[in-house]
């Protein structure tokens, strides 16, 4: 009799699990290269935006300060062939005073690149009163004089003190000198011109000193602010 095959079983027996599965192993094939990955776009950020605009305005002021370096500044017209105490008439000095006469000494003049300067002085006289009117004209051609005139204003060691007036230029001023002088300095755009009027205790004629009236001090100043707008007038034309 032929009799059934015994089945083989493991070692927990008949039917514990199923039989082993054969694992076939994959060859090394080479795999190719990972292609470049896509890159998600990013928002710019604000700031980036401003400090371009920033850059382009600062660019743009730099053009503009070197075109205003290479021009040099605005004279406004105020010439340097010009004698202030020919141009100047003193209408008002000569109308409380007396007749403008010659100048009373050769003109002092600096003429340089960055700076031209012009001092001359004229005589004032009737009868026994005689006084000068002296001029000091100065055209700055590279520097603002403005903040330097306003510094000597306002310290006493430097300059008189005086009183600052409006309706004539930049910067005006009008103050007294001890003796009975009186003047009044501008500043205006890159001139600066002082008109100072003093009475003379020497007469050079008679070679001996003299006393000359005293004047009003506050008349004066009105008629040097007058003759000092006709001087600034006659420098530009």
């Amino acid at each position: 009799m032929i009799s059934e095959p015994e089945l083989v079983s493991g070692p927990d027996g008949p039917g514990a699990g199923p039989p082993p599965q054969q694992v076939w192993a994959e060859p090394p094939w080479p795999q190719p290269a990972p292609g470049p990955q896509p890159v998600t776009p990013r928002a710019r950020r604000p700031w980036l935006w401003a400090l371009g605009g920033a850059a382009l305005a600062s660019a743009v002021w730099a053009g503009g300060l070197y075109a205003y370096d290479s021009a040099g500044p605005d004279l406004r017209g105020y010439r340097t062939d010009r004698d202030p105490c020919q141009v100047g008439r003193f209408d008002g000095l000569t109308a409380a005073i007396g007749p403008k006469g010659p100048s009373m000494n050769e003109p002092l003049k600096v003429d340089e690149p960055a700076l031209f300067q012009w001092g001359c002085s004229v005589s004032l006289a009737k009868g026994s009163a005689r006084y000068s009117a002296s001029v000091d004209y100065s055209l700055h051609r590279v520097t603002d004089p403005g903040p330097e005139f306003e510094a000597r204003m306002a310290d006493p060691q430097i300059s008189e003190l005086g009183d600052r007036i409006g309706g004539l230029a930049e910067f005006a001023y009008v103050g007294q000198i001890s003796g009975g002088g009186v003047w009044v300095r501008v500043v205006d755009g890159q001139a600066e011109v002082s008109l100072t009027v003093m009475p003379e205790i020497w007469d050079e004629k008679k070679n001996r000193y003299v006393e000359s009236p005293d004047l009003d001090p506050v008349a004066l100043q009105t008629y040097l602010v007058e003759d000092m707008r006709q001087l600034m007038d006659a420098l530009r034309k």
